[in-house]
């Protein structure tokens, strides 16, 4: 088993920065700046990835502060929803609202809508990988108390580290997603097969790592239905038949 000393915040003197936060920031600008390059490969504008991220930044805070209160926060106060600094935020609701607002904005552009999805989304995979280390220093959203070698032991518990085992998870999807893009199934799967391959696998993770997590049964009932109804679209959209895949402007 492995002792470990939890990092919430790095300490400059003046100033106290989380480490959550600051590993959640690093992986956005991370995956942001890979998507970036990735879409000027593609011939697509850089200019339009740049703000359907500030996009979906913002409307991932909205959405992961709105499920986090039905979720769990139902008898918080008023100002006490308001208060986001005080913690309290779904990361369910943060994807699903940050990418539903970036699709919109992609609509609202009126660019091809697939195309544009296929370059950004598979790097969510790399930005969340490093956003659950963050998660993991500040020893949040940790599993559920074991025995096996590889426990991290805190506070004198010994638990599963399902911060690492969602990062470790994410980049190998990545590693398959990026590895694979080119071949022909993605091809004959036509525009948008990427990206839903992508949130599948995205999904897949996180349904796997909750029955090791430590979280309320409400909140793993809401993770699980979640999940499984993500990785049910993307397959359903990823079989479905090609001459519907087409982009209405």
């Amino acid at each position: 088993m492995i002792n470990f000393m939890p990092v919430p915040t790095v300490d400059l003197g003046f100033y106290k920065i989380s480490t959550h936060g600051l590993l959640i920031a690093a992986g956005f600008l991370t995956a942001e700046i890979l998507a970036r390059r990735e879409a000027k490969r593609r011939g697509l504008s850089a200019d339009i990835v740049d703000n359907a991220a500030i996009v979906a930044v913002l409307a991932g805070l909205v959405g992961a502060r709105l499920v986090y209160i039905l979720a769990l926060g139902r008898e918080m106060s008023i100002m006490q929803m308001l208060e986001v600094w005080n913690g309290g935020l779904s990361s369910h609701g943060g994807y699903i609202f940050g990418i539903i607002a970036g699709l919109l904005y992609f609509k609202f552009k009126k660019v091809d809508l697939f195309k544009y999805a296929d370059a950004v989304i598979p790097y969510m995979l790399v930005g969340w990988a490093i956003g659950r280390v963050g998660c993991f220093l500040n020893w949040d959203s940790y599993g559920k108390i074991t025995n096996v070698a590889w426990a991290v032991v805190v506070n004198g518990e010994a638990r599963h580290p399902t911060q690492l085992y969602e990062s470790f998870g994410y980049l190998i999807a990545f590693f398959l997603c990026h590895r694979f893009r080119r071949s022909s199934f993605f091809v004959m799967r036509g525009p948008g097969s990427e990206a839903a391959v992508s949130l599948a696998l995205f999904a897949f993770v996180r349904f796997v790592v909750d029955f090791w997590r430590d979280d309320p049964t409400l909140y793993l009932m809401m993770s699980r239905f979640i999940t499984v109804a993500i990785v049910i679209l993307c397959i359903s959209y990823i079989f479905w038949p090609l001459k519907t895949k087409k982009v209405v402007v």
